[in-house]
C-alpha cells in the first residue's frame, strides 16, 4: 500500500525514504540585537554609471565586475520592494540577482585573490538561503492553488488547512528575511558589493613580462571546465537519486550562467546550447519543486492528520497523490532532457560558440 492509500485508509503517512527533509522554518524567530536594529537608516549605497558590456579586451576581473555589477544593481532597485509579502515577483527577481552574483564570483574566481571575494561568498550564500525559504513557500502556495481551483468542487476550502500552514511559514520564513534585510550585517553587505563592482583593475599576466589574458583568452577553458562538471554525471544519472539530480541541475545552471555571463564573446551557436540547458534545467526544477512538495504535504499530514474532517483528508491525500505522480513521471523522463545536453552535436555547437577569431 502506498503512502497516499494509506493515509486514505485511515493511518498515519509513512516514512519517506526518497524525499530529502526540508529543515523546519521557527513559527517565531528571536527578536533582533540591539547591535542589529536601525540599519534603515543607514544610507543606501549608490553605484553610479553602468560599465558597460563585457568586451572580449577585458581583462577577466573587469569582466567578471561588468558581470555582477547589473546584479547589484538589481538587488539594489528590489531592496524595498522585497519587504512586501504581495511583491512576490519582487522577491524572485532578487533571489535571481543573488544567485547570478554567487555564480559571477564562481565563474570569474581566479581573477580576484581569495580574500577579497571569501565574505562576500559568504553573505551571498547566507541571504540566499533566506530568499530561498520565503520563496519555495510561494511556489507551493501558488501551486496549491492553482490544483485546488483546477479540481474545483470546494477543493479550496477542503484544502484550507494546508494552505494555512503554508502561509503560516511563509510569514515566519518572511520575517526572519526581512530582520536580515534590515540588519546593519545586510547593509555592509551592499556596501562591499557596490566597492568590489565598481573597483578598477590593474592589468597583470601569469607571471612577469607575460601579457594579460584577455576575457576572450579565458571564455574557452572557463565553459569547458563548467562543461565537465555537467558532463561527469552521464554514468550516473540513469540510476541517480534525487539528490544527484539536483547537484546536477547547480552544475547545469552554472554552465548556463558561465555561457551567458561571457556570451558576448562567443559565437551564435551559444543561442542554440543555451535552450538545451534551459531545457534541463527546468526540467529537473520542475522535479525539485516537486520534490518538496511531496515532502512538506507529507510532513503536514504525519502532524495533522486526526485533525482533519474527512472532506480535508480526502482533497489534501489527493493533492498528495497528483504531485506524487508528478513526481515520478518528471523522475522517469529526465533523459528527454539530459541526452541532448550529452550529445555530440551539443557539444560540437559549445565548439564552435567557443571559438573566437583574434584580433589583429
Amino acid at each position: 500500500m502506498g503512502l497516499s492509500e494509506a493515509v486514505r485508509a485511515g493511518g498515519p503517512p509513512a516514512a519517506a525514504e526518497t524525499v530529502p527533509a526540508e529543515p523546519a522554518v521557527p513559527a517565531e524567530s528571536p527578536p533582533p540585537s540591539a547591535a542589529e536594529v536601525g540599519a534603515p537608516e543607514l544610507p543606501r549605497p549608490a553605484l553610479g554609471r553602468a560599465p558597460g558590456a563585457i568586451q572580449p579586451t577585458d581583462s577577466f576581473a573587469t569582466a567578471g565586475r561588468k558581470a555582477m555589477w547589473l546584479h547589484v544593481s538589481r538587488m539594489l532597485d528590489r531592496e524595498d520592494a522585497v519587504r512586501d509579502p504581495a511583491q512576490t515577483d519582487a522577491l524572485k527577481r532578487y533571489r535571481v540577482a543573488t544567485r547570478r552574483l554567487r555564480a559571477a564570483i564562481r565563474v570569474f574566481r581566479e581573477a580576484y585573490p581569495k580574500r577579497e571575494t571569501k565574505s562576500l561568498r559568504a553573505a551571498l550564500a547566507d541571504l540566499a538561503g533566506a530568499l530561498g525559504r520565503v520563496r519555495d513557500l510561494d511556489v507551493r502556495v501558488e501551486e496549491l492553488d492553482r490544483w485546488a481551483k483546477e479540481r474545483g468542487e470546494g477543493a479550496p476550502e477542503a484544502v484550507g488547512p494546508l494552505r494555512v500552514a503554508l502561509t503560516s511559514q511563509r510569514r515566519a520564513a518572511a520575517a526572519v528575511l526581512v530582520r536580515k534585510l534590515d540588519s546593519r550585517s545586510h547593509h555592509r553587505l551592499l556596501t562591499a558589493l557596490v566597492q568590489f563592482v565598481t573597483e578598477r583593475d590593474e592589468t597583470t599576466g601569469l607571471h612577469e613580462g607575460s601579457p594579460e589574458r584577455t576575457t576572450r583568452d579565458h571564455a574557452a577553458s572557463s565553459i569547458w571546465a563548467a562543461y565537465e562538471l555537467v558532463r561527469a554525471y552521464a554514468s550516473i544519472v540513469r540510476w541517480a537519486d534525487l539528490q544527484t539530480l539536483h547537484g546536477l541541475r547547480i552544475e547545469a545552471k552554472r554552465l548556463r550562467y558561465t555561457l551567458e555571463f561571457l556570451g558576448h564573446v562567443l559565437g551564435p551557436e551559444k543561442d542554440l546550447v543555451l535552450e538545451r540547458l534551459v531545457a534541463l534545467q527546468d526540467h529537473l526544477g520542475a522535479l525539485n519543486d516537486a520534490t518538496l512538495a511531496v515532502a512538506a504535504i507529507r510532513a503536514f499530514l504525519g502532524e495533522r492528520h486526526a485533525g482533519l474532517d474527512p472532506d480535508q483528508r480526502t482533497a489534501i491525500v489527493a493533492y498528495l497523490g497528483d504531485r506524487e505522480r508528478e513526481l515520478n513521471r518528471l523522475r522517469r523522463s529526465v533523459g528527454r532532457a539530459w541526452r541532448p545536453v550529452v550529445s555530440i552535436t551539443f557539444a560540437r555547437r559549445l565548439a564552435r560558440a567557443v571559438v573566437v577569431r583574434p584580433t589583429a
